[in-house]
Parts: C-alpha cells; sequence; structure tokens
C-alpha cells in the first residue's frame, strides 16, 4: 500500500463512522474528535424516530445515567445526547412504537424527562396511537405530591402535541395493560388511615412548584396540549358517589382525573384540538391557591364520559374556553369562580348538575363558595358568549355571571342559600323543552332568613339576599315536545330578594302556570309577565291547583297575573298591602305592575275606593263575571297599589 492511500483510508473511516444507523449501533462507533454530530436512521428500526445526536457541553455521566434512551457512550468513551430539532424531539426518538399494541408509557415518560432536562420545548406524537399503561401505586392515595402510580408526569415547561394526520391518541390502561373499568389498584387512603382506597392514576399529572415561587419563574411558565386525545376507556356507570367503592370499583374515582394539578404552581395552560374521554373522576382537574394557575385556555376541546367532573378548573385563573364541549357525566363543570372567565359557543350536555361564576378576584374572604371581589378593580366576569346547555339537569349561576344561553330541558338555579350573597348577574336566556316532562326554566331562591350565618365568617356575618340580578326569559317549546305533551311550568322565586333583581318572562309556556311567588311572599322582584293566561293558585312550586278564595281580606301579589277564584257565591272585599311579607326594605319595585283576573262566574271580588291607604282606585271595582280584570301599578314613593286599568263585562 502506498504513503498516498493512508490519507484516504483515514477519511473513508471518519466518513464510515459518521454514516447514520439505528440509535443502539450508534455506541459501537469510535467517532474522531472533530466529529461532533452523529445520525441515527431509527431508534430499533430504520425510518422510526430517526434522530440527531451532538457531542456538546451538556454531556456528561450524569446526563447520560439519567437518560440513556437519548443519551450513548460511544466505543472510544465519547458522549453523545440526541438533539431537538428547532426544541422538538418525539415520542418515537425514545422507544415509542407507536403500535397501540405496546406499552409505549416508559419511553413517553422519558421523552417528556429528557425534554425538560435539557430545555426542549416540545414533544411530538408522531403515530396515530400508542398505548399507555399505568404504573404501580405504592404511596397512599391522599399523597398528592408523590408521582408514582401516574402514567405520564410533566414537571418542567413543554407542549406535548399529536402530529398524526388526525390526532394521536394516548390510550391509557390499567397495571399491565388491564381494563381500567375492572381492574385497579388499592391502597391505603392516607399515611394515618389504611383503610383500602380505589386506584386507578388517572392520565397526565403535572407537577408544577411547591411551595409558590417568590421571585423566580414558575418552573411550569406554560403548558401545551395539541391535537391529543387522551382516551381514557373507562365507561360511565351512573354512581357519582364518592371515594369509589374499593370492592366493586364503581362510583367517582378521584384518583382517576385524565389532566391532574393540585396543590402546586403553574403559569399558563393551553389545550387546543384535545379531547379526554372515558374517565373516572375529574376528567380536568385543578385546584390549590387562588393563584396556583396564571391562566388556562381550551379550544376545541371535549371532556366527556365520567362518574363525575367533567371540568373542574378550581382555581382563580384567567379562563378562556372557545368551542369546547363537556358532558356525559354527573357533573359537567364545577366552578370555584374567576376575576375573568369566558366561554364562547361552549356545550354543556347530559349531566345532572353544574354550577357557574361566584368569585373569588384574588383571594377567599370567608370560604370558597362566598362571592368575593377586590372592590377597587372592575368587577369579576363570567360571561357566555353563545354557549347551550342540553339535559344537563340543573344549572345552577351564582355572582358575575352575564351572557346569552340556549338551554334544552335544563332548569336554571339560582339560589343565595348556595352563593350566600349572590350579586351582579344580567343573563338572557332561550330555554327549550323537548324532552324532559314538564318542569320550570328558572327557580330563584334568596335567603328565607337573615340571620344565617356565613361558614367560616366573623360573627354577626349573614347571608345575603340575592341583589342586581337581571333575568330575561323566553320559553321556547319543541314539535316534539308538544306532542308528548310536556309544558313549562310557570318559574318560581322564594325568600328575601332585593327588589332591585328583574325577572322578564315571555314565551311558549303553558297557559295554566304564571310566574309567582308562594302565597305570601316575603318579598318580590320586578316581574314582567307576556303572554299566557291566568292560573286558579299560585303555589311555591308553580304548579297548577284548583283553588278558591273564601274569605275576604289582605291579597298578597304573588306574581303579575294571578287568577282569582270565589268559593260559592260569597262577596268577597279585598285589599293589596304595601309591602310584602318581608317588610318595606324587601318591598315591591316601582312600576311593578299586578292584574288580577276573575276565572269564574261564581260569586264576586270588591276592591273598595279608600279601603286601604296601600291601595288608590278611581273607583270602587268589582269583579263580577270570568274573566273580569283589574290591573294595579305600585308607586313606591308612596307606599302604595295605583289602579291602572279594569275590564268588566257587567
Amino acid at each position: 500500500m502506498s504513503g498516498l492511500a493512508l490519507p484516504a483510508l483515514g477519511l473513508a473511516q471518519r466518513a464510515v463512522q459518521a454514516l447514520p444507523a439505528l440509535f443502539a449501533d450508534l455506541s459501537l462507533r469510535s467517532p474522531a474528535g472533530e466529529i461532533v454530530l452523529l445520525e441515527s436512521s431509527g431508534y430499533a428500526a430504520a425510518g422510526k424516530g430517526a434522530a440527531r445526536y451532538i457531542a456538546d457541553d451538556l454531556c456528561d455521566a450524569a446526563l447520560l445515567d439519567a437518560h440513556p434512551r437519548f443519551v450513548f457512550a460511544a466505543a472510544n468513551g465519547r458522549i453523545f445526547r440526541l438533539f431537538p430539532e428547532a426544541g422538538s424531539l418525539s415520542a418515537e426518538q425514545g422507544g415509542a412504537l407507536g403500535d397501540a399494541l405496546s406499552n409505549d408509557q416508559p419511553a413517553i415518560q422519558a421523552a417528556i424527562d429528557y425534554a425538560e432536562a435539557i430545555g426542549a420545548r416540545e414533544l411530538r406524537f408522531e403515530s396515530a396511537h400508542y398505548r399507555i399503561h399505568c404504573p404501580v401505586r405504592t404511596s397512599p392515595a391522599a399523597d398528592t405530591r408523590a408521582e408514582d402510580g401516574h402514567p405520564l408526569v410533566v414537571r418542567r415547561t413543554l407542549a406535548l402535541r399529536g402530529c398524526a394526520p388526525d390526532r394521536s391518541v394516548l390510550d391509557f390502561r390499567g397495571v399491565g395493560g388491564a381494563d381500567p373499568d375492572s381492574n385497579w389498584q388499592t391502597v391505603a387512603r392516607s399515611v394515618a388511615d389504611s383503610a383500602p382506597a380505589v386506584w386507578r392514576g388517572g392520565g397526565l399529572y403535572v407537577q408544577g412548584d411547591t411551595p409558590r415561587p417568590t421571585t423566580q419563574p414558575r418552573r411550569i411558565a406554560r403548558l401545551t396540549l395539541d391535537r391529543l386525545v387522551l382516551q381514557g376507556n373507562r365507561t360511565r356507570t351512573g354512581v357519582a358517589t364518592w371515594p369509589a367503592d374499593p370492592v366493586t370499583g364503581d362510583g367517582w374515582d378521584i384518583s382517576d382525573k385524565a389532566f391532574w394539578s393540585q396543590d402546586c404552581y403553574l403559569g399558563e395552560i393551553h389545550c387546543t384540538d384535545t379531547d379526554m374521554i372515558g374517565w373516572r373522576g375529574e376528567i380536568f382537574y385543578l385546584a390549590g391557591a387562588v393563584d396556583a394557575v396564571r391562566r388556562l385556555s381550551v379550544t376545541r376541546c371535549r371532556f366527556l364520559t365520567t362518574n363525575g367532573n367533567a371540568f373542574n378548573p378550581g382555581v382563580d385563573c384567567d379562563l378562556v374556553a372557545r368551542d369546547c364541549e363537556f358532558g356525559d357525566c354527573f357533573q359537567a363543570q364545577e366552578e370555584t369562580g374567576k376575576t375573568s372567565a369566558v366561554y364562547r359557543n361552549c356545550l354543556w350536555r347530559d349531566c345532572e348538575t353544574l354550577g357557574l361564576g361566584s368569585g373569588p378576584a384574588g383571594g377567599y374572604l370567608y370560604n370558597i363558595a362566598f362571592p368575593t371581589r377586590d372592590e377597587a378593580a372592575a368587577p369579576p366576569a363570567t360571561v357566555l358568549d353563545g354557549c347551550r346547555f342540553h339535559s344537563a339537569g340543573l344549572l345552577s349561576i351564582a355572582s358575575w355571571v352575564r351572557g346569552h344561553i340556549v338551554t334544552v330541558d335544563t332548569r336554571v338555579h339560582m339560589t343565595g342559600n348556595a352563593a350566600m350573597a349572590l350579586r351582579d348577574v344580567d343573563l338572557k336566556i332561550d330555554a327549550w323543552i323537548d324532552r324532559r316532562p314538564s318542569f320550570q326554566a328558572l327557580t330563584f331562591y334568596g335567603v328565607y332568613t337573615l340571620t344565617e350565618a356565613v361558614p367560616g365568617a366573623p360573627a354577626d356575618t349573614h347571608k345575603q339576599p340575592p341583589t342586581q340580578v337581571r333575568i330575561t326569559l323566553r320559553h321556547f317549546r319543541t314539535a316534539l315536545a308538544e306532542t308528548l305533551g310536556n309544558e313549562w311550568l310557570g318559574i318560581v322565586w322564594a325568600g328575601y330578594i332585593a327588589r332591585n333583581c328583574r325577572i322578564a318572562v315571555s314565551g311558549d309556556y303553558a297557559s295554566a302556570r304564571t310566574p309567582n311567588g308562594g302565597d305570601n311572599p316575603l318579598s318580590m322582584p320586578f316581574v314582567a309577565f307576556t303572554g299566557g293566561t291566568a292560573t286558579t293558585a299560585y303555589t311555591p312550586q308553580g304548579i297548577y291547583k284548583g283553588a278558591s278564595l273564601s274569605a275576604s281580606g289582605v291579597l298578597a301579589p304573588a306574581g303579575p297575573l294571578m287568577a282569582l277564584a270565589v268559593t260559592g257565591e260569597s262577596a268577597l272585599a279585598l285589599t293589596l298591602p304595601a309591602y310584602p311579607a318581608g317588610g318595606a326594605a324587601y318591598g315591591y319595585a316601582d312600576r311593578q305592575q299586578v292584574r288580577l283576573v276573575k276565572q269564574l262566574d261564581q260569586g264576586s271580588v270588591t276592591f273598595t275606593k279608600g279601603a286601604a291607604p296601600s291601595m288608590a282606585m278611581m273607583a270602587t271595582r268589582t269583579l263580577d263575571h270570568r274573566d273580569d280584570w283589574i290591573e294595579f301599578t305600585y308607586n313606591r314613593s308612596r307606599a302604595r297599589w295605583e289602579e291602572s286599568g279594569f275590564f268588566s263585562t257587567a
């Protein structure tokens, strides 16, 4: 061999050392010192998980020991690590097969860990379907900081992004790949309580800072989920008791959350085009201090199918939800309140209950339910823009909710007892009745006593009547509802309610059901009533019953349209009170109208001019015949009802 051939052979050898190979084969190479970049043709098979590997200052023995799927030592001792392309690596580069058969949990978790270690910004899922087996849990169920038993754990800023033609499915199974519906672990409830608790483990567990960072940035400044399906493979059995039964596994399994962040601090969470379907506990769960998360954005996401709660963003973060769906569950949403929450074109469906609104703004006042705000700043706001509620059972509305919604077979419920100081609501409701049997579209309850203590508050701090609540309600009935005989009952209110509250009611509700506040209401919001005809009674439940007046006396207004029937041929004399039973502070609103309609021909009702200072009339009026009526309008400055209309067939 000539001397001229030696340099050529050396160059050829260097070229061979730099040729692409499978990841495992790269460790058999001995690349020269000037070679700092090697390429793989794949992780275990060519074409799957191809990557580039670099030898730089991050490459040391500690990195090699911690991340053997992404770091290797060459035959000559040099250490190379996977070099993310534009800050991005893939699960396949850590050995994930994405074949829907093999357990990819170790590879995916290893990829998350490596991305966090080197500061990569994104983990890609290039295949269509990844099977993920739950690891074994040994820590007690109540240890919210323990990571064992969670399939996937994120601890640093990262984007998890599906890159398959459709979306990438993360298919979560039980331990060893078992069916999570019929297989689960039992672990101790807590360190102090060895009683068994169900553990299914959920899906993605987010481990943020603890304790709260004061000056430095949060280690999870931004967490992104994009184009993924977190498939839990759990069915909804309809049993919502919790905790889940350790023998049958049924019930609300609070260990089984698709997205779980608790008692730690994060920056922003952004979910786009991501579904979380088929779990047994809270599907999306945030819990902890009010500022545990700064911002939550969910766009074109679905949170469906659980025995528990579909959506529970239980911290005071800035929340925006667009084109999302929540439901097929016991509770579609549980809300502890937000300084700012905006829902646009969202759907809540097929559940027994859900709740929206209340605050707090920056911190709790007395407890989690009491509406709290910073009065030096703008009021909190939960805005519902074009949102729909289909077969959602009971929709509870608390403070600071505004917008326009459509309900189908759903009752809107507001109560000062639960909201404790219900305030500042402006809601327009288009209510449709369809397959659900006759019921009320709206129930509005104040407080029943002015001396009920607020839990956790100083002495003599009491629940307060609702104030500044505005509801515009339009009733609709589908053709199917009409065929089935399903019809709207009248809305009802009860308890102490501030007179500045207003309810405007119209539309296709049954003529025998009218808005009412009970036989002798404590208070009465301003109620405007359009359409329908009078009923012969006005019960707290808003249900028609055939009742008649049998004695003269004071008739308490209980709605803008009331029907009066007389027992036998009695001639009764009636007056109207200056205030409802709750007194002047909770009296009638100025310009409130009440129309009283005679129901039958028998008997008579007379309103006598001058009979009471609480009633001003142009003349004595008698309702003798069926459909005779008299109308009064309330003058608050004079605390009296003034005649504003009269009709008699006589």
